[in-house]
């Protein structure tokens, strides 16, 4: 007969071994093939510039005091590399809540497996390995989730509920999405709690740290402190348009693409990297091979759920603890899905669902779990991890001296707002160059521009002497977000002009190409 104790012993092993396993991989693999909000991110931090950005006000501010620290200490990292490694830091915490969460609420479970699905999951990995708003606060939102479990079991202790308000509202002060998790736990504080009038109060008192440091902030940016400057501050980005743009058809077909992507890396680089590396075929046979493992596991389990599961009713602090963090996960997809599905907005989904799957589907078989968790470690790194690590999918580095060199030319860029950010990185200047436009796909979708116009001002350009340079022409094409959403048309709109390549920057998939529209 087992030992309880020493299978409670090996358990905590296990556990610890893949939190630490998952985050000293991602330690060693941070992407080198940073996004267009990462540079930008990265520049305000290392200038001390836009330090409280009013989407995720304290991020940047978290960040300039982290890198500070590593100055102090001794470390003078760079500064991109320095907010990798602490958002990699905020994944491994992330974990170890998780793991928290779940001896709370099912002392006896076997939990590796499910940190190592919740763990080995794209969106954990991506935003793990990159400088991105996302992770930070889903490791408070966790923490806030935490104080809400003890409170439930001890609702006597009311500092439990203070404590899951306060770390709700820090969460939503790194990210305004987080503003779903707490609703959930407020409603859930509403409808669960004995003392229901006093529980809200001191859930929702924290929240009022919110609104008094957005308006601290006013005076950071030079706003007057006022009712209307606070409010448009608060929600810039959606008065900007780039934080919610609506349910539609496009955007639910995104929405399903991204939710499984939030899970396992699928994008247009997967065939290209399988073309190029016949080798990483062993990766997907192995994913295969894990995959039927735990499907036989599932089914095996499946057929005896019922037995499994008689008289095993949930507690009353699990029940509550499920619906209300079922209600969460529902808010935060949603939330997703009118945002066109932004996969960024997800990047809470798999601890989300580890943590309902887990507590709810308690006959789910444990190697199975662990296997399907493997499956997605080992895509992940094949066609994630690893490849955005050692691979270049942009080399922008001889455009950056060109564009600084030629002040004068016109650069019709395929991913403009990516150079504009890496040359702020770069020279600190925040002020973005004139010269530097999108390419003619997305240059005629602009408001008031048409192909006409474009075709207009490009003769006025040539005729005036200027060089027009794009990178829209030629080289890889990658089904990505930008290919479905916008399309290529760049060949037809500068139909009726010469076009020359002059200069080409390798790539990981074949060469970019510089070509001078003439």
């Amino acid at each position: 007969m087992l030992d309880p104790n020493s299978m409670a012993r090996n358990d905590r092993w296990a556990a610890t071994a893949t939190i630490a396993a998952l985050t000293l991989l991602c330690l060693l693999l941070p992407t080198q093939n940073s996004t267009l909000d990462a540079w930008y991110y990265a520049a305000c931090v290392r200038y001390g510039h836009e330090l409280l950005l009013p989407h995720h006000l304290l991020y940047n501010a978290a960040g300039w005091l982290w890198v500070e620290a590593l100055k102090a200490i001794g470390i003078l990292a760079d500064t991109l590399t320095a907010l990798k490694a602490l958002n990699t830091l905020a994944a491994g915490a992330c974990l170890l809540l998780l793991r928290q969460l779940f001896r709370l609420l099912l002392p006896q479970k076997p939990v590796w497996p499910w940190l190592l699905v919740a763990g080995a999951s794209f969106g954990m990995l991506r935003f793990a390995t990159e400088n991105e708003a996302y992770l930070p606060p889903v490791a408070l939102s966790l923490l806030a989730s935490s104080s809400w479990a003890l409170f439930q079991g001890q609702p006597q202790r009311l500092w439990y509920v203070f404590g899951a308000g306060f770390w709700a509202a820090l969460a939503c002060l790194f990210h305004q999405i987080h503003f779903f998790w707490w609703l959930g736990l407020l409603l859930g504080t509403g409808w669960y709690a004995s003392a229901k009038l006093r529980s809200l109060v001191l859930f929702a008192l924290p929240a009022l740290l919110v609104p008094g440091a957005y308006a601290a902030a006013l005076g950071y940016w030079h706003l007057p402190l006022s009712l209307e400057s606070l409010w448009r501050f608060v929600f810039h980005d959606y008065y900007a348009g780039t934080a919610a743009n609506g349910i539609s058809g496009h955007g639910l077909l995104l929405s399903v693409v991204n939710l499984g992507r939030t899970f396992v890396q699928v994008h247009g680089s997967t065939l290209a990297l399988l073309r190029l590396y016949p080798g990483l075929l062993l990766a997907v046979a192995l994913v295969i091979g894990l995959l039927g493992y735990a499907a036989t596991a599932l089914w095996r389990a499946w057929k005896n759920r019922t037995a499994a599961a008689s008289g095993q009713q949930p507690s009353p602090v699990r029940a509550a603890f499920l619906r209300t963090h079922l209600l969460i996960l529902g808010l935060h997809f949603l939330f997703a899905v009118s945002a066109a599905g932004n996969a960024e907005f997800m990047a809470m989904l798999p601890v989300l669902l580890a943590l309902v799957l887990g507590v709810a589907e308690q006959w789910l078989p444990t190697r199975g779990v662990g296997a399907a968790g493997l499956a997605l470690l080992a895509w992940n790194l094949a066609f994630g991890l690893v490849p955005a690590n050692r691979l270049r999918f942009a080399d922008n580095a001889r455009l950056l001296t060109l564009i600084q060199q030629e002040p004068h030319s016109w650069f019709l860029l395929d991913n403009h707002n990516l150079v504009l950010n890496q040359l702020y990185y770069e020279t600190g200047q925040a002020q973005p160059p004139g010269n530097v436009l999108p390419a003619p796909t997305l240059l005629v979708k602009r408001a008031g521009q048409s192909p006409a116009r474009l075709r207009g001002w490009l003769h006025t350009q040539l005729q005036a002497g200027h060089r027009v340079f794009t990178t829209g022409l030629g080289g890889p094409q990658l089904l990505d977000r930008a290919q479905v959403v916008y399309g290529n048309q760049n060949a037809e709109l500068l139909r009726g002009f010469r076009t020359e390549k002059v200069d080409s920057f390798p790539t990981a998939f074949g060469p970019l190409y510089l070509t001078e529209i003439r």
